[in-house]
């Protein structure tokens, strides 16, 4: 299903979700730098890349730098057309 705009849109309902029904505030991902694909739909889903954190994931035998990236909940709703949404 690559390339069909499914993760995206599963992954906006679940943001949609969490901010709405679970009090949370703020949502984290990080990817590895070198994901450019991972990267780019954290950054269509409005995520703010907060920096870089060196050295943070071992994968086979080496250590990679991953992108900190953030949502907050004041950022989701002044960019996403919610239903019956209230900012907590």
């Amino acid at each position: 299903f690559w390339g069909t705009g499914l993760f995206l849109a599963s992954a906006r309902t679940a943001i949609d979700f969490a901010f709405q029904h679970t009090g949370v505030n703020r949502l984290e991902a990080r990817a590895a730098v070198q994901n450019g694909r991972g990267n780019g739909a954290l950054r269509k889903l409005g995520a703010v890349q907060e920096g870089i954190l060196r050295g943070s994931l071992l994968k086979d035998g080496k250590y990679l730098d991953q992108i900190m990236w953030s949502i907050v909940a004041s950022d989701w709703y002044k960019t996403n057309a919610i239903s019956n949404a209230t900012v907590h």
